[in-house]
């Protein structure tokens, strides 16, 4: 299903139009053949959202998945405040029910699972919430609501919409951290202050839950999300206190920068060593950023949803790149690197499984920017496992 999925043409939808605010979206063929109870006139004119709701409501398909491609339209013609009051809640309460609804059916203990036809919408739904922070439309400090509705569609069964929900989460991430931001008018500096106490916290506790579900897919899911978690940590000062909600069902309140670091760092250990492996297999797929991100590396050239910044870099004697990682790569970084993340690498490139190995050793890279380029490190604790992998012969 997931070839099926990928290769509809509605799955990539024009958000690069030009939208004028209030703009309503005009009715399509399906919806008039769909919605019959209603007057063609009266669609024209119908608002925006309720026209949403009715296309959404209706038993067919098409016209559902017609109704979730206009998201981004929809959101722009209501405007910011609408968006937040009722579009974002409604979407949240339709992705829990459907999820609830699905658990119900397949009679699984954490995985959605549904029709290709849901499967469908939900991979639209998961792209255009993305689009609604990245243009603007919904800023950073709001868009807490959608870190939690992408969560739930990156547990779902069908790989395609895990795919492109860790895409915008690990999109919108990075918007979170608004500490330094400078907003205007009374109620936006409230939500940003808001969103600066809250946001640590909150993917903290994310990342805790996906980390530890009972289901592989959230755990696979994990894997892409967490080191860009550790990204938005390294951005905020290292004594920082990191509140962790009761409410969210964890016992701890929290600690420093450091103290949370250093537990993403042990959650990521713990998806390398899954009994599952297709959960091993995401923790080798993304060992790169991640030991990037314990390095404190940059993003590469496209950012959070891009590769490892290693991939992009040309390292000779002298040359802007490896000037860059000396500088960052400071003796305790290094140190951090070679203790809690190399083991891992390590491990990896002997697992049983060959693809796991192939991917392991594909991050060698980015290892050894994370060693801050020491010869000597690498020599013993890269170069072997390089070697191995070229003589490997499951490849």
């Amino acid at each position: 299903m997931s070839a099926t999925l990928s290769s509809h043409p509605t799955l990539t939808p024009n958000l690069n139009t030009t939208l004028r605010p209030n703009a309503t979206p005009k009715p399509s063929l399906s919806l008039a053949r769909s919605l019959t109870h209603l007057s063609p006139a009266t669609l024209s004119t119908m608002d925006p959202f309720k026209l949403f709701l009715e296309q959404l409501g209706t038993n067919h398909a098409e016209t559902r998945v017609d109704a979730m491609r206009r998201l981004f339209v929809v959101a722009n013609a209501i405007g910011r405040d609408q968006c937040l009051q009722k579009l974002i809640p409604f979407l949240d309460a339709h992705v829990t029910e459907r999820a609830d609804l699905a658990m119900e059916l397949s009679n699984a203990a954490a995985v959605p699972t549904g029709s290709e036809e849901d499967d469908e919408i939900l991979l639209i739904l998961a792209e255009q919430l993305g689009q609604l922070v990245l243009c603007g439309l919904i800023p950073g400090y709001r868009a807490l609501t959608i870190v939690s509705i992408l969560e739930k569609l990156a547990g779902v069964e069908e790989t395609v919409v895990r795919d492109k929900a860790v895409e915008s989460l690990n999109s919108i991430i990075p918007e979170l951290y608004v500490e330094h931001l400078s907003v205007k008018g009374k109620e936006e500096e409230e939500a940003r202050i808001h969103c600066v106490r809250t946001a640590p916290g909150l993917l903290l506790a994310m990342v805790k839950r996906m980390a530890n579900s009972d289901w592989f897919t959230a755990k696979v899911s994990a894997c892409a999300v967490l080191p860009i978690v550790y990204q938005f940590f390294n951005n905020m000062k290292s004594n920082s206190t990191v509140p962790l909600p009761e409410s969210l069902g964890f016992g701890d309140s929290g600690g420093t920068v450091e103290d949370t670091k250093q537990e993403l760092r042990h959650l990521y250990k713990m998806l390398t060593e899954d009994e599952t492996p297709m959960v091993r297999r995401g923790a080798g797929k993304n060992l790169a950023k991640y030991v990037e991100a314990v390095a404190t590396l940059p993003y590469g050239k496209k950012g959070s949803i891009g590769e490892a910044i290693a991939r992009e870099m040309t390292i000779s004697s002298g040359s802007k790149d490896e000037i860059l990682v000396k500088k960052i790569v400071t003796s305790e970084l290094k140190n951090k690197v070679a203790t809690s993340v190399v083991p891992l690498y390590q491990a990896l490139c002997a697992d049983e499984q060959d693809n796991i190995r192939l991917l392991a050793v594909g991050s060698s890279g980015s290892i050894g920017c994370s060693l801050g380029l020491d010869a000597s490190l690498t020599r013993t604790m890269v170069l072997p496992y390089v070697k191995n992998g070229a003589a490997d012969l499951s490849w």
